[in-house]
């Protein structure tokens, strides 16, 4: 037996889009986990596991990102952080999302938000 509760068609839809778009995605208790490659700043070419909470995204397509789940050792000059739904040694930021291209699928936009606020970590903090 499983204390995992199934995941609705929203959760499964953002799983599979974000795979899809290049971030292999999986279930992992209260949130879903996927990889991305920073592609700037102090974290640039490594691999990352970040998150978001399950319950974020579901109105799945039509949500934005806000929560970022990352690990503890990633720090930013400025957020809001802490530590709902997040993994052992993972925080989750707060980051503003202003900017609505819907020329490109929702996953793909939301992978450039997070890879964008990865690349502005604090150098050396992770």
């Amino acid at each position: 037996m499983t204390d995992e509760q199934p995941l609705s068609e929203a959760s499964r839809q953002f799983i599979a889009d974000m795979t899809a778009a290049g971030a292999p995605a999986r279930a992992d208790g209260p949130r879903i986990l996927y990889d991305i490659v920073a592609f700037g700043g102090s974290l640039a070419g490594q691999t990352i596991t970040t998150g978001v909470s399950i319950s974020e995204v579901q109105s799945w397509p039509a949500v934005p990102p806000h929560w970022i789940h990352l690990p503890a050792s990633i720090q930013f000059a400025e957020t809001n952080m802490d530590d709902a739904d997040c993994a052992p040694g993972y925080k989750r930021h707060s980051r503003d999302y202003s900017y609505a291209d819907t020329s490109i699928h929702p996953a793909r936009a939301w992978l450039s938000h997070v890879r964008g606020f990865v690349s502005i970590a604090i150098p050396g903090a992770a």
